[in-house]
């Protein structure tokens, strides 16, 4: 029986170590961001590019943890179905900037709706583990979800300017929640270092 558990354990711990990439997507989440902000006269035209190739990264990290967590991370069906939503779009906003370019706003509209969903049922399951800081990740979750409402309301009359605005604030928003998961991840892969020596 004690050894079942050490197993359940080392594998529990497994599901959180790489905390690292969810840091790095949110740090390169904030930096296109600010980017937006930073380059608003080129942003409509590369945001395409540079949303198809963050979006790929994002993916790529989701997936990666999703596939090393087993059954022992909550949120690891929803990284799995983001991290390949995260793929496809990626490639089409990267292959096809021309044409997605038209279907930008809806796309990013799309984009953060998921991971609104993903980072609110993330709170949730932190909450029902008592962990400190889901009732943030449950606002932030919310906050992106109201963004990605009125990017999608009306995508294509709000205007250029409105859409690199949004984007740039949800992009933000983003990177902020995904460097907050990343750090609860830290924290518990501290404490199961700590308890389970690896």
């Amino acid at each position: 029986m004690k050894r079942h558990f050490e197993n359940l354990t080392e594998r529990a711990g497994r599901a959180v170590q790489h905390w690292w990439l969810m840091m790095l997507a949110g740090i390169l989440c904030f930096a296109m961001g600010i980017a937006v902000f930073v380059f608003p006269l080129q942003s409509y035209v590369t945001l395409s590019i540079l949303a198809g190739i963050l979006m790929l990264l994002v993916g790529a990290a989701q997936l990666i943890i999703a596939s090393t967590s087993g059954n022992y991370l909550a949120m690891r069906g929803y990284m799995l179905v983001g991290g390949v939503i995260d793929l496809i779009l990626g490639l089409l906003l990267c292959v096809y900037p021309g044409v997605t370019m038209a279907l930008l706003p809806v796309m990013l509209g799309i984009w953060m709706m998921y991971h609104s969903f993903m980072m609110i049922a993330f709170g949730g399951d932190l909450e029902t583990f008592r962990v400190k800081g889901s009732g943030w990740t449950i606002l932030g979750g919310v906050l992106l979800l109201a963004l990605s409402f009125v990017v999608l309301v009306n995508p294509f009359s709000a205007g250029i300017a409105a859409v690199i605005v949004l984007s740039g604030v949800g992009l933000i928003v983003f990177g902020i929640l995904l460097c907050w998961a990343a750090k609860i991840f830290k924290d518990i892969d501290k404490s199961f270092e700590r308890e389970y020596p690896r």
